[in-house]
């Protein structure tokens, strides 16, 4: 055999190595690729049944601003900040699973008058949250609802609220002295024009110890009325 001869043949032998070199190293980089994609497919999944077992929760911590608060007080709460800082509720149902009253399936009943505001206690065995209920027009009243381990609603009892309406307006905020003792101050002002053109302000102020109970409303304890008049 000549040398030319040779040399080609050295050669084609040589280039069928390479070539089947690069063919395995071409099945082994798609290999990797469907398994890096196939754990990728299982990561989604897992991804999406944990964020269908968080929307299971009875009570969600996202969607509250506040946690464990002693005191409660909406003075300053406009409408505008309390659309703009606090979540509103997206759905009828959620309405109807936290106050548990049918009525709130009515036409006249919108969600996003509805806002959480904070969570009093998130344990098995008790749930106490807070919702501030109210529309632009008027008022905003803050509930605080009491469930038992079964999620069943044991009290609903009004702890603070404002609002007003033309030339009347009122506060009413509180706080708990202890476990048993909730105090409740309410303001009610109103301005009142005058034939001779003057305007007399009137307020009147209630202070109000409640007895708190887990499994119903307040009992009113004690009671202190006020009555101010002002002349402009």
């Amino acid at each position: 055999m000549n040398k030319p001869l040779t040399y080609i043949l050295i050669f084609l032998a040589f280039s069928c190595v390479e070539k089947k070199k690069e063919s395995d190293k071409i099945k082994v980089e798609k290999k990797e690729a469907i398994s890096i994609n196939t754990d990728s497919t299982k990561l989604k999944a897992e991804l999406v049944v944990e964020t269908k077992k968080s929307d299971s929760l009875f009570i969600d911590p996202s969607n509250f601003k506040y946690a464990n608060l002693n005191k409660f007080d909406l003075r300053g709460w406009y409408y505008g900040k309390i659309i703009d800082s606090l979540k509103a509720f997206s759905s009828k149902e959620k309405l109807v699973e936290y106050f548990q009253d049918k009525r709130l399936k009515g036409e006249n009943i919108y969600p996003v008058n509805y806002q959480y505001f904070s969570i009093q206690k998130n344990d098995k065995s008790e749930k106490i949250i807070t919702i501030i209920e109210g529309d632009e027009s008027c008022c905003h009243d803050l509930h605080y609802l009491i469930y038992n381990s079964e999620n069943k609603l044991l009290s609903d009892n009004i702890v603070a609220g404002t609002g007003g309406d033309g030339m009347w307006g009122y506060d009413q905020y509180g706080k708990f002295v202890n476990d048993s003792t909730y105090i409740l101050t309410r303001i009610d002002m109103e301005e009142i024009e005058l034939e001779n053109g003057g305007i007399e302000t009137q307020i009147d102020s209630v202070i109000t110890n409640y007895r708190f109970y887990k499994n119903k409303p307040f009992e009113k304890l004690t009671e202190q009325k006020f009555k101010k008049v002002e002349k402009q």
